[in-house]
């Protein structure tokens, strides 16, 4: 009995593969060639020499490298490139929207920027064309770094010769238990010893740091800054931490910060593999023209747990008063419910001119612990 059963289950689906392929072979029959292109003729167009280039080994500071694609026009009819578009602001396309005559040849014309762009590189220059084709050429290549000056290794300038390579640290997302370091690098390019004091003028309670009270003349020095989740924290959402730098006893102008968000913490071995999700129907909001004084409101935006586990809403922010949102921290949204949230604006304090805010949502999904919202109006008369 049992191979009859395969026999039976083997021949259920080769029927099912064998009219599924024949669908959808009558399918492509049926598609209209001026709208999607068959591969026969995605290569009658314009022919290039090479799809590729490998620029080698080249000089971050040796200046604009340049590679021109050759192609020809092998098709029966003119064609016309609509657009070359680059994914980089160092990759820069230059060509002709001349009609190309069949059996003529044309060129594009490529140009690679390696200034503060070290290591490897791939880039993709997409090419448009009057045929609806899209290709795709690509450049790439390795940028041996140059020497840099004291200024670009250090470029925080504190006061009195001391310098900081940085002045800001994103720790990201922090679960419950979990600890996490960077670290600032001090040069002092006096020669002479110069003392270091950090004042806290926003501090979380969990950010741990170590710096030194002197930095020898001509010397290096580290501050240590740590970021520790106490596994029983209740806590959750952005954890900011700014300090001021006081050099040989005066204040600097630069200021050093910290920033992380601490969300709930996932083990895949410990944990319930159901995990809640967090969908927003959209993520901005536009109220538009408001007059000053007035009071709106909008409800336009929906959460949605498209899962089997609830949605804990763990934290909600934004930094206006004049803003208000109905959705809460402690909320539960259960396993496929979903449920408005309703923002309302109050512009009886605000500015004239255009008026914006964020409001960041830290729910238990693991995924994606925070969404944001963006909020903007325009306070008028």
């Amino acid at each position: 009995m049992r191979v009859i059963h395969y026999i039976y289950i083997a021949t259920v689906v080769f029927f099912v593969h064998f009219f599924e392929t024949t669908h959808a072979q009558e399918g492509l029959k049926n598609i209209n060639h001026d709208e999607q292109l068959t591969e026969k003729n995605i290569t009658s167009s314009l022919k290039f020499e090479e799809m590729s280039w490998n620029f080698g080994d080249i000089q971050e500071n040796g200046g604009v490298v340049t590679h021109i694609f050759k192609f020809s026009n092998i098709s029966e009819k003119p064609v016309v490139i609509l657009d070359v578009s680059a994914s980089c602001g160092c990759t820069s396309p230059y060509f002709s929207r001349k009609p190309i005559l069949p059996n003529t040849v044309g060129e594009i014309k490529v140009d690679f920027d390696p200034m503060n762009r070290p290591g490897r590189f791939s880039k993709g220059v997409v090419v448009q064309l009057s045929t609806k084709e899209r290709i795709t050429l690509t450049i790439e290549g390795n940028v041996l770094p140059r020497t840099l000056t004291l200024e670009e290794t250090y470029p925080f300038d504190v006061g009195d010769g001391l310098r900081f390579n940085s002045n800001f640290h994103a720790f990201s997302y922090m679960g419950r238990g979990d600890t996490a370091e960077e670290v600032v690098v001090v040069y002092n390019t006096s020669d002479k010893d110069v003392q270091l004091k950090l004042r806290p003028q926003k501090r979380s309670n969990m950010l741990h740091v170590e710096a030194p009270a002197l930095v020898k003349a001509n010397g290096l020095a580290t501050i240590v800054l740590r970021y520790e989740i106490p596994e029983n924290s209740h806590y959750y959402g952005t954890l900011d931490d700014v300090f001021s730098i006081l050099v040989n006893g005066r204040e600097s102008r630069v200021l050093l910060s910290t920033h992380a968000i601490a969300v709930d913490k996932f083990d895949p071995s410990v944990d319930d593999m159901m995990v809640p999700s967090c969908e927003l129907s959209k993520n901005f909001i536009k109220f538009g023209d408001v007059k000053h004084g007035a009071k709106v409101e909008n409800s336009t935006i929906e959460i949605f747990n498209d899962s089997e586990a609830d949605l804990l809403i763990r934290a909600v922010e934004w930094k206006s008063s004049a803003l208000k949102c109905s959705l809460r921290a402690g909320e539960k949204i259960e396993a496929g419910k979903r449920c408005k949230i309703t923002f309302t604006l109050d512009m009886s304090d605000c500015e004239y001119g255009v008026w914006v805010d964020r409001v960041s949502i830290i729910t238990n999904d693991v995924e994606r612990p925070m969404q944001s919202v963006r909020v903007t109006a325009v306070v008028v008369d």
